[in-house]
């Protein structure tokens, strides 16, 4: 009697939804590590801005020790900000900025057709802690002591005028030259710088710390 054939091992092959959940998932995997190290990148990336120094009221000329460079992420909000490789020296102030403050692009102008004026005040008429960005008024002391007799006013040439640079009196020098007055920057509009160097000979210059809630003077 013959003997039936020995049955022959059939290879056995991967099932189809084996390759494809594996393949998906790593692929998945891979995917989620990019994005999450695309996600980490973007949180962790800062790019430098210019912020404010100290307290700036509107209409100061920016100087380079007004500014100190802060790196930051703003994400979306970047580009809202004056970027710390910009030369900000010269423009001024449309809006006063706090001390650490970013500067945004839209608070900046040129100086335009303004004018720098330089009044000289004797220490008895400047008021203590008046310096570069400050806001002041300037008043106008005209006639002679009421000792005399004389009629005394005093009248308001300037209100919220920004400062923006004061030099103390100095003496001294080669030439012992001796100035016994501040002389005080202010940056004006045209029209107003214009009368004010024919008004300022007639009297004293008073300058007095602003307190009042009127926006900064200016020229632009």
């Amino acid at each position: 009697m013959t003997q039936p054939a020995p049955p022959v091992p059939r290879r056995l092959s991967r099932p189809r939804w084996f390759d494809a959940r594996v393949i998906g998932g790593i692929l998945l995997l891979v995917a989620s590590v990019v994005v999450g190290a695309k996600v980490i990148g973007a949180a962790s990336r800062t790019s430098p801005v210019w912020a404010a120094a100290v307290d700036l009221a509107a209409g100061t000329v920016l100087r380079s020790e007004d500014l100190v460079a802060a790196d930051v992420n703003l994400g979306d909000r970047g580009a809202s900000y004056v970027d710390a490789a910009s030369d900000l020296a010269g423009m001024v102030l449309g809006r006063p900025l706090g001390a650490g403050e970013f500067v945004p692009a839209s608070a900046l102008r040129p100086v335009g057709d303004g004018r720098i004026l330089s009044v000289a005040v004797t220490p008895d008429h400047m008021a203590p802690g008046v310096g570069h960005g400050s806001v002041a008024d300037l008043y106008l002391v005209t006639g002679k002591s009421a000792v005399t007799g004389a009629e005394v006013t005093t009248e308001l040439l300037q209100r919220g005028v920004t400062i923006q640079s004061v030099t103390a009196p100095a003496s001294g020098g080669l030439s012992g030259a001796i100035s016994s007055r501040y002389q005080v920057a202010l940056l004006l509009a045209a029209a107003d710088a214009d009368a004010l160097v024919k008004k300022l000979p007639l009297g004293e210059p008073v300058i007095v710390l602003h307190t009042g809630d009127e926006r900064p003077s200016g020229g632009g």
